[in-house]
């Protein structure tokens, strides 16, 4: 990739970090996926959970509305209340997938937000609050042997059993499950998961379906695990299984991070870098600071020591700056050796991810997409914009 993006110094100001969010990028995405599913005939309902990994909800929730989404996925209660303002349209369904938690009845109904009820305690509590509170939804969510979040074997019976009992005053309006090992090559637990929902939804009374999110609706069979919603996630900035497998080749990455460098300095071979001299030189280099560290949610993780190879780097005017020693609270040491020093002299920041450093690329370094959903977050060193509004300074 030969495009560096041009921050102004005022861009930053009196912050060391810049954190662009592409709105239209998050829209271009959502069709991708839309258009994908719509093969099924299925709905593609947006997660939005996490401030969308930083991509801010008050910006993308709007603007999927706009293009046709009514289906909104967030965590807690919590996070469905800040979209219930953002989106007060009594079309829009938000979902919240951390359950009904202890007294949280009374906030699902006063801002109309769908649980998804993960246990037969909060399936009970939800009956009793609908019949006084009057008839509402919920989504059941069947935890097919992930053995983290939903209903499982015996409750699933239980509830079989006690189907009119338990929901006599709220209406289902879907089943959820969740994939648990989708990023591989190899799907059999996909396809032992799916064995154990087809036996959970024999039975209990029909009713939609939700079990797709992002990687599987690019990695599976459409036509077989589609059901009748997919959650799109990830795939909302611009994420995928891995680097290799985007939902199409046209997909965009929608958060871009920028950071301040300084103090470019020699280090000879044999000099150690770093907390702990857990870097060694093996060359004559020269070294700058990136004024991000894992405070900042830079993963520590990305270190690169003498005994851990990682091969992270960041990015400066088309050349790669190798990560070297441990990330630290507020900063991280890059390599700058064979960057010429024309374009040190030119650029005062490095692209942490971005056009150059993709973000599928950063998770797959890393591990998984801890990385944007740390990075994400509100942080007072981070200055904030939409890529209209930067582009409004050049």
């Amino acid at each position: 990739m030969d495009f560096f993006r041009t921050i102004p110094l005022k861009a930053f100001g009196a912050y060391p970090i810049v954190r662009i969010v592409d709105v239209p990028a998050v829209v271009h995405n959502y069709e991708l996926f839309r258009q994908k599913v719509s093969k099924t005939n299925t709905i593609c309902a947006a997660v939005l959970k996490g401030n969308v990994h930083g991509a801010r909800m008050e910006l993308i929730g709007p603007a999927l509305y706009e293009t046709g989404c009514r289906h909104f996925f967030i965590e807690e209660v919590c996070e469905g209340i800040e979209l219930r303002k953002i989106l007060p349209f009594h079309d829009a369904k938000i979902y919240a997938m951390a359950g009904l938690l202890e007294g949280e009845e009374l906030y699902f109904s006063r801002y109309h937000i769908t649980p998804c009820l993960n246990c037969i305690e909060q399936i009970k509590r939800w009956n009793v609050h609908c019949k006084t509170a009057g008839r509402q939804s919920a989504v059941i969510h069947l935890d097919t042997h992930m053995n983290r979040i939903g209903l499982l074997d015996e409750e699933v019976d239980q509830l079989s059993s006690q189907y009119g009992e338990l929901t006599s005053y709220f209406d289902v309006e879907l089943y959820m499950s969740h994939f648990y090992d989708i990023k591989g090559d190899n799907p059999v637990h996909c396809y032992e998961q799916l064995k154990v929902l087809q036996g959970y939804l024999a039975k209990l009374p029909k009713h939609p379906v939700s079990f797709a999110c992002t990687d599987s609706t690019i990695l599976l069979d459409n036509s077989t695990f589609n059901f009748d919603m997919v959650r799109i996630g990830i795939g909302l900035v611009g994420g995928a299984p891995n680097r290799d497998h985007p939902v199409d080749s046209s997909a965009k990455g929608a958060i871009e991070i920028y950071t301040k460098i300084s103090q470019i300095k020699s280090v000879k071979k044999g000099q150690t870098v770093g907390y702990g001299g857990s870097y060694t030189a093996k060359r004559d280099i020269k070294i700058a600071l990136a004024h991000i560290g894992y405070k900042d949610g830079y993963l520590r993780s990305l270190s690169e020591t003498d005994s851990t190879h990682v091969g992270a780097y960041m990015w400066i005017g088309g050349y790669p700056a190798w990560i070297v020693g441990k990330i630290s609270l507020g900063m991280t040491t890059i390599d700058v050796t064979d960057i010429p020093e024309k374009v040190l002299q030119k650029y005062h920041y490095a692209e942490v991810t971005g056009p150059n450093m993709d973000i599928k690329k950063l998770a797959d370094i890393s591990g998984c997409y801890e990385l944007l959903a740390s990075l994400g977050r509100q942080n007072i060193k981070v200055a904030d914009y939409t890529m209209e509004e930067l582009n409004s300074l050049t």
